[in-house]
């Protein structure tokens, strides 16, 4: 289905209905190209035992990306094996659908892009979706595309004012949906290998990458333009004096401040945004240093509403996970790194928030496939083993699910 074909519910406004619950949804993506996905049966509890397959679209076993439309519907992104198209995805607004999910929405792909590096899928400044990629061509141009928002026009209207049997005219400002719902592609100067991205306190978007050389950069919406390319602020060189950058990951704390974290061999380092939503950040800071290299790592908003990071130190069978975390929940306080668990062999890590604020951490074996949940207890203890969620998958993604739906 074409996003001109797309249905126009997805603009119709916000849904007022309370959630009725809050799950987990965890995504994948097989080596064959199926997409499927498996709920939490219950709020903080454990998965359901098999797979749903999702549509029966073959493909590509990456990328896969997960996020949440501005109402609360799962939203998931994902390249058609045929046509390499990015494929956009979300559950259907219609409780009395047929379907849990909508049809598949084919994004397309940018001129001259014959692959993805890297893709985000993140809430903007309007509140709907934004797809950010970094090419595999030579120049790794980074291109990005975004839900239009609704346009308003005057229309006449006939009431009955309160007290009388009089009707009268009115005229009133009246939201449609845009003539086109998706945004064409546009591209973004600089180029990138790996890209990551987070809302700024005011719902700009921050993103924040390392290119070809190694070498991060970090751009920011600005605030009288953001759904041009001439809305940013511009990439700027954010290495300070550190060489050798292999990972870059944000997240924004309870005091509305975002994060930056860098992985660099045996070290990560920290850097912060000195005011609520400014451009203005710190020099790095050394976080946490280990006695071999770190392979992996991830963040996310902890219990306490501070940050939380976890990371794979070293590499092979039962290697550590370390984690250290914001103690006072918003401060410049961290815990010491600590052994919070151990992975059968190297991984993917995401962590993610359950309902009642505990994390739950997910890894995906980089050899087998295979992948498994971890569950917090309290802020600095862990269950002490994973429990299985199947595979063998070549991608996973992971979301919180806050609307009603049958299954």
């Amino acid at each position: 289905m074409s996003v001109e074909q797309a249905a126009s519910e997805e603009f119709e406004g916000n849904v007022t209905a309370d959630p009725s619950y809050f799950r987990i949804f965890f995504a994948a993506t097989t080596p064959g190209g199926v997409l499927e996905y498996k709920d939490q049966t219950q709020e903080n509890g454990g998965f359901a035992a098999d797979f749903t397959q999702l549509t029966q679209t073959v493909f590509k076993p990456a990328p896969l990306n997960a996020s949440v439309t501005q109402e609360g519907y799962v939203a998931l992104l994902a390249a058609d094996g045929a046509s390499g198209n990015l494929v956009y995805i979300r559950e259907s607004r219609n409780q009395d659908a047929p379907e849990r999910f909508a049809p598949p929405q084919d994004l397309g792909k940018p001129d001259g892009v014959p692959d993805f590096l890297d893709t985000v899928l993140i809430n903007g400044v309007t509140g709907r979706q934004n797809v950010f990629v970094t090419s595999s061509a030579a120049g790794n141009a980074i291109w990005w595309k975004f839900q239009n928002v609704n346009t308003v026009k005057m229309e006449t209207i006939t009431v009955v004012p309160p007290g009388t049997d009089t009707p009268v005219e009115i005229t009133v400002p009246v939201e449609i949906p845009p003539s086109q719902p998706w945004a064409d592609w546009q591209q973004l100067p600089g180029a990138l290998c790996s890209i990551t991205a987070t809302q700024n306190a005011d719902g700009r978007i921050i993103l924040a990458g390392i290119n070809a050389d190694s070498v991060p950069y970090m751009n920011m919406q600005s605030s009288d333009r953001p759904l041009l390319p001439e809305g940013w602020l511009g990439w700027k060189d954010i290495a300070g004096g550190l060489t050798g950058f292999e990972q870059l990951v944000c997240g924004i704390d309870g005091n509305a401040l975002v994060h930056i974290f860098a992985r660099i061999g045996s070290k990560i380092y920290i850097m912060s945004q000195q005011e609520v939503s400014s451009e203005q950040f710190s020099s790095w800071a050394l976080f946490a240093s280990f006695n071999a290299p770190v392979q992996t790592m991830t963040v996310s908003v902890s219990s306490n509403n501070g940050l939380y990071l976890a990371a794979q130190v070293g590499s092979g069978a039962d290697s550590p996970v370390y984690a250290k975390y914001q103690t006072g929940g918003a401060d410049d306080n961290w815990s010491a790194p600590q052994v919070i668990a151990h992975v059968a062999n190297d991984s993917a890590l995401l962590l993610q928030p359950n309902a009642d604020t505990s994390l739950s951490l997910f890894a995906l074996e980089t050899g087998t496939g295979d992948a498994a949940v971890l569950n917090q207890l309290t802020l600095a203890h862990w269950s002490a083993t994973w429990t299985p969620l199947g595979g063998p998958l070549s991608a996973i993604a992971l979301t919180q699910d806050v609307t009603p739906n049958p299954s």
